[in-house]
């Protein structure tokens, strides 16, 4: 669930947290009977699913969902196993803080709802009076509800920062798609000028110049008809130049690097081999779909890293992303997937997508030359 350096700090914390009260009971050594067995069981239940959650040194297995229930049910068991161990109930208070980090409010407070009258029962099993049941399990309320408050806060800002991230990708890439096609137009409007008016004055040129060769006569014949011939060669000269300026290959690299850079929290590789320049529109399937899985990664992947091939070659164009993520076991294909998915499809392409749990996300766009 961390991505973050503050957020690995906050769960680093809770990781200590959770192994001090392991640690504790261990050297207190007041646990006996089945009832240490069931202790010890859920505690390394907990232990083990807070470590693996924080990819801290792993990346994470299991959706949020089914951790939070994990970290619950045995954070509670851990608690009503043995509730004169006053310190096991800081397992409650981890709980909070994960299910504030990773899922929305009201299943906050159904969870520290829940874990407080956990307190409650196990307070009352053993033999705390009813002043101390209630005196506890407000204190355990309380504690429950400032960390979850602290790191929801903190959440919050987080994702705040992620969603200024994406809308800062979103406009580099506006910007980029903008430039090309501004430049792509200032291209065509020059060529539509030179062959409008400067080669319809050479062609008017050249006619006249024909028609003062077959009048003029001596040395100033010669000279008609070189000047005549210059004229020729400026009108072919000019053909040639509108040709080029209408097909002139649009620049991919420089449009890709404009998107990807500076991108907060996350590291970008790219690599644009452009062995074959590309037409306007694929080289706009290409910077969309670059765009595209670069806002996915801020947005979904929790991503430190972000890898970018593009290549196009005579086998036409592929663009290849994959991420350090958390992955994903089903991959739901919002608007901006399907929405390049359909872009490829227009061109005769195809989009692939791969992905599982702990490995990242992987995309695949293929197009085959124009």
């Amino acid at each position: 669930m961390v991505p973050g350096t503050a957020e690995r700090m906050s769960a680093g914390a809770g990781l200590l947290a959770t192994l001090a009260v392991g640690i504790t009971t261990f050297v207190a050594g007041s646990l006996e009977g089945q009832s240490a067995v069931v202790w010890w069981v859920a505690y390394g239940v907990f232990a083990l699913t807070f470590a693996l959650d924080t990819e801290m040194f792993f990346r994470a297995l299991l959706p949020e969902r089914p951790v939070v229930a994990i970290l619950v049910v045995s954070g509670m068991t851990v608690w009503l196993a043995e509730p004169q161990l006053g310190w096991s109930s800081v397992l409650l208070v981890v709980t909070a803080a994960t299910t504030a980090y990773a899922l929305e409010p009201r299943w906050v407070a159904a969870v520290v709802v829940a874990q407080s009258l956990a307190v409650c029962v196990g307070t009352a099993l053993s033999g705390a009076t009813v002043a101390g049941v209630f005196l506890t399990t407000i204190t355990y309320f309380a504690f429950q509800a400032f960390a979850a408050l602290v790191i929801g806060s903190a959440r919050k800002e987080a994702r705040a920062r992620e969603e200024l991230a994406v809308a800062h990708a979103e406009l580099r890439a506006s910007a980029a798609v903008l430039e090309t096609t501004s430049r792509s137009a200032e291209r065509l409007r020059i060529a539509r000028e030179l062959h409008d008016v400067l080669g319809h004055q050479l062609t008017a040129l050249a006619l006249e110049l024909e028609v003062a060769a077959h009048r003029t006569t001596g040395d100033g014949l010669e000279h008609v008809t070189r000047a005549r011939g210059i004229a020729k060669g400026l009108l072919t000269d000019v053909r040639a130049t509108v040709g080029e300026l209408r097909d002139a290959p649009v620049g991919l690299e420089p449009t890709l690097r404009m998107i990807v850079s500076d991108v907060p929290g996350l590291t970008v590789s790219l690599s644009v081999a452009e062995v074959r320049p590309l037409d306007e529109e694929r080289t706009l399937v290409a910077v969309r779909c670059v765009q595209e899985a670069l806002t996915n990664t801020l947005r979904h992947a929790r991503a430190t890293r972000l890898r970018i091939e593009v290549r196009s070659d005579a086998d036409g164009l592929t663009v290849r992303a994959e991420d350090d993520g958390r992955g994903t076991a089903a991959i739901e294909r919002g608007n901006g997937l399907r929405g390049m998915a359909e872009r490829a499809e227009a061109i005769g392409g195809t989009l692939t997508l791969a992905s599982e749990p702990g490995r990242g996300f992987r995309l695949l766009l293929s197009v085959g030359p124009s």
